[in-house]
Order: C-alpha cells, then sequence, then structure tokens
C-alpha cells in the first residue's frame, strides 16, 4: 500500500443543496472565487464538485493555514459580502461547512489517472479521538482497496474542533466505484468506522467540475 502524506494547511468544504441548479452554483462560486479569494494571502486553491442529481454544489478551498482562513472568514463578515449574497433567489434547501486539515491517506493502482466519480463523506463523531479511530480503521481498509482496479485514492481530513472526519475517495468511473462498492471486505469496513459516529453521515456521490489555482489531488 503506498501512503500518502498530508498537504498542509486548512481546508474548507463547502456544501450547498438547491434544487437542480448546482451547475449555477458552480458559476458563483467561481466569481466570488475569482473576486473575493484570489487575491487574498494564503489562498491556495479551490476544487468545485457537483452531485450527478445536479442539486449540490462541494467547494473545497484550500488556504495557508488556520490564520489565513480565519483572517478571511473575519474580513468577509465584517463587510457583509460573500457567497451568501451572490446566490441571489435561489432556494437554499441544506447547507453545511467542514473546516479541518488533511491527515495521511493513500493511492490505488489507478494513481494518476483523471477522476470520474468521487464521494465527499463526512461522518460527525464524539472528540478527536474518534476521529483518529475512524482515521485508522481507513488506514486499515488500505491493505485491499490499494489492489481494485479503478480506484484512485483515498484522501482524509480531520476536522480543527476533532468532532467531524471527512474522507475523499476517488475512482476513475461509476463502473470502478461500483466494483469497490462489491467487495466482500466494505460491510465490515463501514460497521467498523460506523461504531465511532454519533449521527448519520452527510454523503455526495458527485464528479470534479473544476479547478481553480494549483491542480491538487
Amino acid at each position: 500500500m503506498k501512503l500518502l502524506e498530508p498537504r498542509t494547511g486548512v481546508f474548507v468544504f463547502e456544501s450547498v443543496t438547491v434544487s437542480g441548479a448546482a451547475a449555477e452554483l458552480a458559476d458563483i462560486f467561481t466569481v466570488e472565487i475569482e473576486e473575493n479569494y484570489w487575491q487574498t494571502p494564503g489562498f491556495v486553491s479551490a476544487r468545485l464538485y457537483q452531485d450527478f442529481e445536479g442539486d449540490t454544489l462541494v467547494a473545497r478551498v484550500h488556504w495557508a493555514d488556520e490564520s489565513d482562513y480565519r483572517a478571511h472568514a473575519k474580513a468577509v463578515a465584517s463587510d457583509g459580502k460573500g457567497f451568501q449574497d451572490r446566490l441571489g433567489e435561489l432556494e437554499i434547501l441544506d447547507r453545511a461547512t467542514f473546516v479541518g486539515t488533511q491527515v495521511q491517506g493513500f493511492a490505488g493502482p489507478a494513481e494518476g489517472e483523471a477522476t470520474g466519480y468521487t464521494v465527499v463523506a463526512t461522518r460527525r463523531v464524539r472528540d478527536r479521538q474518534a476521529a483518529h479511530d475512524v482515521h485508522a480503521v481507513l488506514l486499515g481498509t488500505g491493505e485491499w482497496k490499494h489492489d481494485i482496479p479503478g480506484f484512485v485514492a483515498a484522501t482524509p481530513y480531520i476536522s480543527l474542533d476533532g468532532t467531524e472526519f471527512l474522507n475523499n475517495p476517488q475512482w476513475v468511473d461509476r463502473d470502478a466505484f461500483q466494483v469497490y462498492m462489491n467487495h466482500p471486505s466494505i460491510p465490515g469496513g463501514l460497521t467498523e468506522a460506523n461504531q465511532h459516529e454519533i449521527g448519520p453521515p452527510r454523503i455526495v456521490h458527485c464528479r470534479i467540475v473544476s479547478d481553480i489555482g494549483a491542480v491538487e489531488g
């Protein structure tokens, strides 16, 4: 199994659900990045994901460190502008924000290939120790996942407050994802991870629609 060392900095995952308007959300957020993020100190990159139903946009923003993220958040709050103001008349059905750091992941046999199918899965846990326990479960599954054809990589994160664990695995396409899900070890791994949760996970099945700034996995 090839382990992937975490990238430094803080990662913010903003998930917004609106009925049938994810593509419009992507356009809105792209403008937001270009106008309010691009020249901001500490901004590294952004990646936009869209679910396959066209209802949910997930925006991942990478900041150089926590202080840069906090400074930007404070500036947005003080001037009263930001992503929310650009949503216009769109009806928001659901919204969630994850702020955390990347932890060690692992590569699959399709490492380096284009991602055609990905999942953003966020689990709520009791505390930081529980988050690390879920991470240990994930790394344990790498012993068999790294041999599944079409599997690109697993990239996990732990929230700054230690109460959430987010994993962003990637595959080359939907068929590769289905092969992965049909593996006999999947149910056991999910059961073990679920033991550390305190609520149902938030899971978005999606595709990558754009990268802004540095292209990162």
